[in-house]
Formats: structure tokens, C-alpha cells, sequence
């Protein structure tokens, strides 16, 4: 049996082609799969690991199992599209949320607080009767606090009022944003226009960077953890859970955390993908007894 994993984020999208009869896998990495932020640069993405690790490994697509956990595909439109344009390339397909895949891997399938912390964020709740819940994750024009193109987004908007201020940009880690977008209307004005989610998250490392020496820095690192930290607690609620912090600006974050909330964090023991082979067990298991009644 073939089956193909894939954790498509903001950022970048990772996929593991495994051979279930004798363990080997292969793996590649291509950019973003994010359906919200451009969905149809996600579809070629996805086609690209897929067909390249296929034909690594000398198989046809229509022969595997795939189970994709994708940015944006909380979205049901977007994750209908999605499974429209792709299902006939394979035997299966299970298209999910990256945090649905991250959630099972975190803690192998057993009960979990999942935040995830990457170009967006969110959190997941896995219940030991095996119930779901996402908290966060509303996407980046009214949520994904904490996530690395919000703080990018805190980022430019600090840019901005010292933009408009007599003394105009002082602080260094507004300076060093500014050699990249600019400090005029002329320049700011049509990055703004453009700008993309991973467009801004490329500030979030300058944040952890400057926050040493620059006041405007470690006030939105503070900002930050503590967006990071309501997440936590929105998604304990009343449970009693360990939590994984995963993603790129998790090994940052994790030290900052508050000693209540270090106290709750276990680290992961499995990652996304390690979580799209156990859905696609579900997947299996689910698929055969009906195999079996026809």
C-alpha cells in the first residue's frame, strides 16, 4: 500500500510518500499550500510533491491513499474545491486542516492542546472519546493572533506611525523593515497594496531579533506571547490537557511563556505528517467495511 502525507502551511508544505509493505519513504518540500492565501499556487504545489515523489518512487498517484492537511481548508468551499480538482489523481484522498494533522501527531492520537504558531495560528483540542475542537485560526484579516504574519502586520503598523511623526523612523527594528518596504508613501504605499499573509510574516524573526535593544521590539514581543498564552487558555477551557506549542516561531515563544502555562507544555512526539498516516488508518478502517458490504 501507497499512501502520501502532506502538511501544506503558509509558509511551505512538506510530503512524505511511505511504502507500507516495506517502510521506505521519501520526502520532499516545495513552498506554500495555503488554500486561503493562494489557493490555486497551493493546487500546483500539492500536484508538484505529489507527482515528484511518485515518480521517485515508480508508482502512479492513482495508486495511493492521500491524506492532506492544508491552511485553510476549515473553509468548506475552499476544502470542497480543493478535493474536486485533486480526488481523481488518487485511490483516496482525505483533505483536512494542517491543524487536524498536527493535532494527531502531536501526541500520537491521544489527548492534546495543539497551538500551532506559523504564518497563522491556531489551536486544537483532542478529547480522549475522541471528539475535536478548533479554537482561533480565523485567518489573517480578523484573527491568527499570534501567528507570524499577524505580528508582521503589528510590525508595519508601528512602521507606519513613526512614518507619520516629526522624528520619522527611530527605532532599529522599524529601521531595518524600512530598508526592505520602504519610509514613504511612494514605497509603503504599493507593498501595502500587494502585500501577502507570508509577506508579513517575514517581520515576526526581526520581533525575537531586536527585542533586546529596541523598545518597539519588545513591546510587541510582549504583545505577542501574550496573544499566544490567551490561546492556550481559550483552548483548555475546563480540561486537563498537555500542550504542544508547534511551528516556526514556536522554539522563540515557548521560553517567553508565563511559568502557568510552562507547566501544561509536553513536547510533540510526532509531527503533522506523522499525523496524516494515522488519519489515514481512520480512512482505511472506515473505507473497508464498506468495501466489504458490496
Amino acid at each position: 500500500m501507497w499512501i502520501l502525507t502532506l502538511d501544506g502551511g503558509g509558509s511551505k508544505t512538506l510530503a512524505c510518500l511511505t511504502n507500507t509493505v516495506n517502510s521506505q519513504q521519501w520526502q520532499q518540500q516545495a513552498g506554500p499550500a495555503s488554500l486561503t492565501n493562494d489557493f490555486n499556487l497551493a493546487i500546483n504545489h500539492i500536484q508538484q510533491l505529489s507527482q515528484a515523489l511518485c515518480q521517485q518512487a515508480g508508482v502512479a498517484t492513482q495508486q495511493v491513499i492521500a491524506v492532506m492537511g492544508l491552511a485553510g481548508a476549515g473553509n468548506p468551499q475552499q476544502q470542497q474545491q480543493a478535493v474536486q480538482l485533486l480526488q481523481h489523481q488518487y485511490q483516496q484522498l482525505l483533505i483536512t486542516t494542517d491543524a487536524r494533522t498536527s493535532l494527531y501527531g502531536a501526541n500520537l492520537g491521544q489527548p492534546v492542546l495543539v497551538v500551532a504558531l506559523g504564518t497563522g495560528s491556531v489551536a486544537m483540542r483532542l478529547l480522549a472519546d475522541g471528539s475535536e475542537q478548533q479554537i482561533g485560526g480565523w485567518g489573517f484579516n480578523i484573527g491568527d493572533e499570534g501567528g507570524g504574519a499577524w505580528l508582521g502586520k503589528q510590525v508595519v503598523r508601528e512602521l507606519l506611525w513613526q512614518v507619520d511623526s516629526l522624528a520619522g523612523v527611530q527605532s532599529p527594528l522599524l529601521q531595518a523593515v524600512a530598508r526592505h518596504i520602504g519610509d514613504s508613501a511612494g514605497r509603503l504605499l504599493p507593498w501595502l497594496k500587494h502585500a501577502s499573509p507570508t509577506d508579513f510574516a517575514e517581520f515576526a524573526p526581526l520581533v525575537f531579533q531586536f527585542a533586546s535593544q529596541c523598545k518597539v521590539a519588545a513591546m510587541l514581543r510582549q504583545r505577542h506571547v501574550e496573544a499566544v498564552e490567551q490561546l492556550i487558555w481559550q483552548g483548555l477551557e475546563h480540561f486537563s490537557l498537555p500542550v504542544v506549542v508547534l511551528g516556526g516561531l514556536a522554539s522563540a515563544t515557548v521560553p517567553l511563556l508565563s511559568p502557568a502555562c510552562q507547566a501544561l507544555l509536553q513536547v510533540a512526539r510526532g509531527n503533522a505528517l506523522d499525523g496524516g498516516l494515522l488519519l489515514t488508518q481512520q480512512l482505511i478502517a472506515v473505507s473497508e467495511p464498506a468495501h466489504e458490504n458490496h
